[in-house]
């Protein structure tokens, strides 16, 4: 079954009454970045609802629900082309604090550490979505298919979400303009 991608437009004049709105308010980049991120989490949040409950819907009754529980928006570590910021729906799964920490000094720290990273590594379920979503082989067998729910939910709840964007960002530029001690209508 082939795949295909979702695709929405916001019309250019949208797009110039919120780059010229984020201008007045906000002078410095980052805050303008800040505030259009913040916006597309608020927006984006109907695609964490619909993954969610599409993984609950898919998957076995043994499942314990911590896959569907992980799926959040978050931010990218690089920022698109124009140095704006890019947000991204899926399961984010953060490594304890133990093993963050680069200053172990003895062989013993370091194996300890090892070790709690690999079990964790095996009890992590954010792991798990790319072979719910693509599939796998295993060796010898014929490909298991994925469920494809990405391009599912894209659908369904992606018009709505194009739709608040520039509803939520307008209103993430309200409240900047409000704490300036000026209005925008």
């Amino acid at each position: 079954m082939a795949k295909k991608d979702a695709e929405f437009q916001l019309d250019q004049k949208t797009l110039q009454d919120i780059r010229k709105s984020l201008e007045k308010v906000f002078p410095k980049t980052s805050k303008q970045n800040t505030a259009i991120f913040n916006g597309m989490k608020k927006a984006a949040k109907p695609l964490v609802d619909g993954l969610s409950s599409a993984i609950k819907q898919n998957t076995s009754e043994k499942a314990t629900g911590k896959l569907a529980k992980s799926i959040k928006i978050f931010r990218a570590k690089k920022k698109d082309d124009g140095g704006r910021p890019v947000a991204y729906v899926g399961p984010k799964v953060k490594p304890p604090k133990k093993f963050n920490d680069k200053k172990t000094s003895t062989r013993a720290e370091m194996k300890a550490n090892a070790e709690a990273r690999d079990n964790w590594k095996k009890k992590q379920s954010g792991f798990y979505f790319y072979y719910l979503e693509y599939g796998f082989k295993a060796f010898g067998h014929t490909l298991k298919a994925g469920l494809g729910l990405l391009p599912q939910v894209a659908s369904s709840k992606g018009e709505q979400v194009m739709n608040d964007l520039y509803n939520k960002i307008f209103a993430e530029i309200k409240k900047g303009a409000k704490k300036q001690g000026f209005e925008i209508k």
